[in-house]
């Protein structure tokens, strides 16, 4: 069970002084009395943010189970292990909250950019990771009650071969020195007719149209699409915008929208499947034949073979909302702030990102298989509902089971509990129908009963408004997503970047 971190019971713990601060040289660093470190998170979907001053503590991942276990120790708190084995971190601890960082995070934000503060980065520096690399494995989205959820997996080093379930393709990260987020430069985007959920379509002869796309205008306002697992959506440059709404409407038959719809499960799967074209690494390897791999570009591009290919299914750009049972997409064809591929495009997928590299691979995954909580949820909610990367950061964890404070699972009122049955002697309790004239009027009760239904229902039976489609359109559904690159800082143990230099770790 994830706890709340309190920092008054570390003895290692510490505020990082004014002067010392990671964050930047922006005039609002330092509180007003210049003590600490102020840090700042804000999201332009929602207009959600956070505020927290910047800590010091040491921070341990694993690897001391052996020799713990040795010694008979299982779990490894109140043990030295920390000190040990970890490393110090500088991370944010949040006094501030609101919208979305306020209502959905559960255990913290955690950073994996190439900004020189990142965990990751942090780890490599101080040698407790030999490479730079990760690889983030988000599982498609499965219905839990009527709650839509997905989750997933995070490997540090490298990734585990046995989760992929194809070839793994690298694009090169086209970020350029100084620049924090990871680029991609979107070459084509495609249509497949009848949708499908693999690259490898369901069936021969659906058709493949590819959209009327400018590549260099549609990667120009970023210097390339940002690929963030904390954008909750696609995200299109406006100049695609006319081609992709012709195309639909040929395919589909009615007009893309933003507004809400009426669909069936079965007419979200028929809906195409998005394709996106990615340029291949640099170093890529040639050797082989492209059109072997079905999510390399091959003969549909013969300019361009080795390019990676994504595909997204319907049921990853369209939301459903369960208490109307009504879908809405997750496309925005209108931005004027550049092109963003989010978790929706990532789904069902593993994402190796290789700083040292700079290059960024692929490859469909549908068995993440992540380490669920008792609650049934994944320890880390980076992969439950993914965020905007803050590379410094922390949060607040929800309350355990058993805290006092945790008004859900300790309410006096939850007697209930799901799939427990009552005791048989409560059951007995009630009086029962056993007689020959109680029998014939509750048979012929239920028989009136069936009969009333079957009218009603020819009579008010619900119409088919599967090609209903809704004009209303949100109005939060133009916020985008603005860049904001990295300042500057102070700390000279930070002055090194990983990315666009010799890897050297600090003490």
């Amino acid at each position: 069970i994830i706890s709340f971190y309190q920092q008054s019971l570390s003895p290692t713990f510490s505020t990082m002084p004014c002067g010392r601060c990671v964050g930047g040289q922006r005039e609002d660093v330092c509180d007003s009395n210049r003590e600490f470190c102020v840090a700042r998170g804000y999201n332009l979907v929602d207009k959600s943010a956070w505020t927290a001053y910047e800590a010091r503590d040491v921070f341990y991942v694993g690897g001391a189970d052996a020799e713990l276990e040795a010694k008979g120790i299982f779990d490894p708190e109140g043990t030295d292990v920390a000190e040990t084995h970890g490393f110090p971190l500088v991370f944010a601890c949040q006094t501030e909250a609101s919208g979305w960082y306020a209502s959905q995070v559960q255990d913290g934000i955690m950073g994996f950019s190439t900004a020189r503060t990142s965990f990751i980065n942090q780890m490599v520096f101080q040698d407790k990771l030999k490479y730079p690399r990760f690889c983030m494995c988000f599982e498609k989205k499965v219905l839990m009650g009527s709650d839509m959820r997905s989750a997933g997996v995070v490997t540090l080093g490298g990734y585990n071969p046995r989760i992929l379930d194809s070839p793994m393709v690298y694009v090169q990260n086209i970020a350029q020195e100084g620049e924090t987020r990871y680029k991609v430069y979107v070459r084509n985007i495609y249509f497949r007719q009848g949708g499908g959920q693999s690259i490898v379509p369901d069936r021969e002869r659906q058709s493949v149209v590819r959209l009327n796309l400018d590549s260099d205008t549609f990667n120009a306002k970023n210097g390339g699409t940002i690929l963030d697992s904390g954008v909750p959506m696609l995200v299109f440059d406006e100049s695609i915008q006319e081609s992709f709404k012709a195309e639909w409407k040929k395919m589909v038959g009615q007009k893309f929208t933003l507004g809400k719809l009426m669909l069936s499960e079965n007419e979200v799967l028929a809906l195409p499947t998005i394709i996106i074209q990615i340029r291949a690494h640099d170093g890529v390897d040639t050797s082989f034949d492209p059109r072997t791999l079905p999510n390399m570009a091959g003969d549909r591009d013969p300019k361009n073979p080795f390019d990676g290919l994504l595909a997204i299914p319907a049921t990853h750009y369209m939301e459903r909302n369960p208490s109307t049972g009504t879908y809405r997409a997750r496309i925005v064809l209108d931005s004027k702030l550049g092109s963003f591929l989010g978790i929706n495009a990532m789904e069902g997928h593993a994402f190796v990102y290789d700083l040292r590299e700079d290059r960024i691979g692929f490859s469909e995954s549908y068995n993440c298989k992540p380490k669920n909580s008792p609650a049934g949820l994944v320890d880390d909610d980076m992969f439950e509902l993914p965020t905007i990367s803050i590379e410094t950061s922390t949060g607040y964890p929800v309350a355990p089971l058993d805290d006092p404070s945790n008004t859900v699972f300790n309410s006096p009122d939850r007697t209930f509990l799901p799939g427990k049955t009552q005791p048989r002697a409560q059951l007995e309790d009630a009086n029962g129908c056993v007689s020959a004239t109680c029998i014939s009027f509750v048979t012929v009760g239920y028989a009136l009963i069936l009969m009333s239904l079957a009218v009603a229902y020819h009579r008010y039976r619900p119409r088919d408004r599967s090609k209903h489609w809704d004009n209303e359109v949100s109005g939060d559904d133009d916020e985008i997503f603005d860049d904001y690159g990295e300042t500057e800082v102070l700390n000279p143990e930070f002055e090194q970047h990983i990315r666009h230099g010799q890897i050297t770790g600090f003490t």
